[in-house]
């Protein structure tokens, strides 16, 4: 053998340098946690319930007492609001937890998740439909005008000149911030739990009515029949509705039947009755 034939048989083969799959598997792994991220957190809440697993709702409502849809008496929380969620929940095959929030940041406790409804004292022009899917109205919330006995106010106009209050982050509160400023003489709002006290300056003659609904007024003059107070004719149409996220049609659909269900049964006229009593 020739001394070239024996160099080559003694060089050895260099082995193929193989490439990395460790890049690619990463690259994988992070696809995947991204895509079980994004349908974790969009995922719509009955979308997400598996079965043998009780739904749980975190229902909103305004941190500050409004009788008699909801208020805590003597630590609990109570309302019509409160028995007719619950027995929503009941039909639901839900859980539910009550979570006091700031009603002006509404829209947003139900956009990030913190709560999964709004309920009590919601009326439909208050929040973006965009945003808030409302159910249908299941509480009329008229608009009336609440004073002294010796009173007899019957309709706006009979408001010049006079010393009108309202419980702040209500209706009536945003229909008296609405009204001509012109018209009314001075103005106040007392943020509830202070209703007491509004209602203190109502009977002292610092105010000369207030301004609220329907239901507020009942329940007040159901805990106070015998003191001398009068309640107006309906001065404002309104009513209350619940809202639901606009992305989260099957828990609509389903509280939306459960209401239904309540009317036709006669529970919400029960409670109606019980709480407000009309």
């Amino acid at each position: 053998m020739s001394t070239k034939a024996k160099h080559l048989a003694a060089k050895p083969n260099k082995p193929h340098k193989q490439k990395s799959r460790t890049p690619v598997i990463i690259a994988i792994v992070t696809v995947i946690v991204i895509a079980l991220l994004i349908l974790f957190l969009f995922t719509p809440v009955l979308d997400g319930l598996k079965p043998g697993k009780q739904l749980h709702l975190k229902i909103g409502h305004s941190k500050f007492d409004y009788p008699p849809l909801h208020y805590y008496d003597n630590g609990k929380l109570v309302g019509f609001d409160i028995e007719l969620a619950q027995a929503a929940a009941e039909i639901m095959g839900a859980e539910i937890e009550f979570v006091p929030i700031n009603w002006s940041e509404a829209a947003e406790a139900l956009e990030s998740g913190d709560v999964d409804m709004l309920w009590g004292g919601l009326e439909r022009a208050s929040l973006d439909e965009q945003i808030v899917k409302f159910t249908k109205s299941y509480l009329q919330a008229n608009i009336v005008l609440l004073m002294p006995g010796d009173r007899d106010y019957s309709k706006l106009q009979d408001l010049q000149g006079l010393s009108i209050c309202a419980l702040n982050f209500t209706p009536a509160f945003s229909y008296l911030q609405a009204y001509n400023r012109d018209v009314i003489k001075s103005k106040r709002s007392f943020t509830p739990p202070e209703y007491q006290a509004l209602l203190n300056s109502l009977s002292s003659g610092e105010f000369d009515c207030m301004i609220t609904d329907i239901n507020f007024a009942s329940f007040f003059l159901k805990q106070n029949s015998g003191e001398s107070y009068a309640m107006s004719d309906v001065v404002i149409g309104a009513s209350y509705a619940i809202g639901v996220l606009a992305d989260e049609p099957k828990l609509f659909d389903r509280l939306q039947s459960a209401l239904d269900e309540l009317q036709a049964n006669g529970t919400v006229d029960t409670l109606r009755e019980k709480w407000i009593g009309s």
